[in-house]
């Protein structure tokens, strides 16, 4: 995955972090309100960076936050499928970890 920074780019391997977002449930799950959220961690490899973070390498443990309300049926009941656009969202991701220019 590529992330433009103001400073440069940085080219991470997001593979392990992305898997377990993509299995993660929520665990907050409201039919009243169709909200949820959903939370996930897991390792991110920095594999390259440009200009500022030229010669970057480390590694750093991500967590995402995922906060959504979801639309409602005609019925009155959630739509719970995966093509449904939430109403709403919010999002947060933030990590600590080890990193070294070579």
């Amino acid at each position: 995955m590529k992330l433009q920074l103001k400073k440069g780019t940085l080219l991470v391997n997001a593979t392990q972090f992305n898997s377990v977002l993509n299995n993660a449930q929520p665990t907050d799950y409201d039919a009243t309100t169709c909200s949820a959220s959903v939370t996930g961690s897991g390792p991110v490899q920095i594999v390259s960076g440009t200009k500022a973070y030229a010669g970057i390498t480390g590694s750093v443990n991500l967590t995402g936050t995922f906060a959504f309300i979801g639309p409602f049926k005609k019925n009155g009941q959630c739509n719970t499928s995966n093509n449904a656009n939430p109403v709403a969202q919010w999002t947060s991701i933030t990590g600590a970890g080890t990193v070294s220019f070579g």
